[in-house]
């Protein structure tokens, strides 16, 4: 008995900037689905795996999706930091236009209070040291 092994492709579409990945089982003339991203074939491989008890997922196979996911993931984080960033610099230049900058009114410094001077303990009275001795002897 052969073993059952999982494969995924690219599929021949008529455009080239879309890539459809069929998953199927090698030996069987159909293959059981058509996947729009190699996320979703991946994830397809495994379902089927999981399906057909003793079949196994190609290492080519999880090797080429594996490097498909990871060029999809760079490109999609920078699209998403380009996109940001022309977000940012807009916001920016919509800030500091001239047009801004001009219609702003100059802040006015409000008018200081004069400082009080902090109130001081007064200094005890000296007594008289006689008066203190009288008042001590008693």
């Amino acid at each position: 008995m052969e073993a059952k092994v999982i494969t995924a492709t690219v599929a021949k579409t008529t455009r080239e900037n879309n890539k459809i990945w069929s998953v199927g089982i090698e030996g069987e003339e159909q293959p059981q689905a058509f996947c729009k991203s190699a996320y979703k074939a991946m994830r397809f491989c495994f379902l089927l795996k999981k399906r057909t008890e003793g079949a196994s997922i190609s290492e080519d196979c999880l090797i080429l999706l594996s490097a498909e996911i990871k060029e999809e993931k760079a490109k999609k984080a920078d699209e998403e930091g380009q996109k940001k960033l022309a977000e940012v610099t807009q916001e920016f230049i919509e800030e500091h236009s001239v047009d801004n900058v001009l219609a702003q009114q100059p802040e006015q410094e409000p008018m200081a209070e004069p400082e009080k001077p902090k109130r001081q303990r007064k200094a005890r009275a000296k007594k008289n040291e006689e008066v203190a001795n009288v008042i001590a002897f008693q």
